[in-house]
């Protein structure tokens, strides 16, 4: 397993159904193992999941968004026999594993899911179980995972400016970087983010339920790190560089402000006016 607490709350068979904030602390499971979590459905979400080798996801719709982000991933995890779907982001918080679980409701399905028999409509216990039950292809490939992908160097500063595909590239490495990111603004797993960075940007993923896909930015506050995210028709989820070249603030939180960003600047002007008030 990778690094996040999560939860198996039933076993069908040999079937198992686990439970998480994030899809991201996966790796190494079994065939038949499902993952149930409160990630985006974009591309770089998805693939994590395909790539820890579960058969079922199930993840959050953010949105939909520009291209249709939020649900892309379904498609891009057809060609490793896996079956997707995504919840109505407005249905559960989007980074909250247990809410997804208690108030999900399916949105959208890729082809292997609606074989399996999933459909809108279906509450999230009721898909899982299905998931679980379904006697998916033997011996699926596995994508890389993103967490191999390089970071995007927008700028060796400093302070030195990073685009990450997700906020889980966050590390020690990063201290001090303004983080670009494709993940959405949601608390995964109670935090606003992983390491002290210099500031760091998400996509709002719709807002959705309970605010969700802006929550991250209060506890950044309370951390002393300015945060921002991008309205979802600006950017596509899951993509760094997008955030950063066409990405429009939705939402600051109150340090960020404080240093001068304000809704409706875009990505790059945040992030140069930023490195004006944080460089030498």
């Amino acid at each position: 397993m990778a690094q996040g607490s999560f939860s198996i709350v039933e076993e069908i068979g040999p079937g198992r159904i686990f439970l998480a904030d994030s899809v991201t602390y996966f790796a190494d499971l079994q065939p038949n193992d499902v993952i149930v979590c409160g990630s985006h459905g974009g591309e770089t979400a998805a693939l994590f999941g395909a790539a820890s080798g579960a058969k079922g996801l199930i993840l959050n719709d953010a949105g939909g968004g520009k291209d249709d982000a939020g649900t892309r991933g379904l498609v891009a995890v057809e060609p490793y026999g896996v079956a997707a779907a995504t919840i109505d982001y407005r249905s559960a918080r989007i980074g909250n594993g247990a809410d997804t679980w208690q108030s999900g409701v399916i949105s959208h399905c890729n082809r292997w899911a609606r074989k399996a028999g999933l459909k809108a409509g279906q509450l999230v216990p009721e898909a899982a179980r299905i998931l679980a039950a379904w006697v998916a292809q033997r011996d699926r490939p596995r994508p890389e995972t993103p967490a191999d992908r390089p970071p995007i160097v927008i700028a060796e500063g400093p302070p030195r400016v990073l685009a990450l595909d997700s906020a889980s590239m966050v590390d020690q490495s990063t201290v001090g970087v303004i983080v670009v990111t494709g993940s959405h603004g949601g608390a995964t797993g109670g935090r606003g983010v992983r390491a002290a960075v210099a500031a760091g940007f998400f996509n709002d993923a719709g807002v959705g339920k309970g605010y969700a896909g802006i929550s991250r930015l209060p506890l950044m506050d309370q951390e002393g790190i300015p945060g921002g995210t991008v309205d979802r028709n600006t950017a596509r989820i899951g993509d760094g560089w997008d955030t950063y070249d066409s990405g429009v603030l939705s939402h600051v939180n109150e340090t960020a402000r404080m240093l001068g960003l304000k809704v409706g600047m875009s990505v790059r002007q945040a992030v140069e006016a930023l490195v004006e008030k944080l460089k030498g």
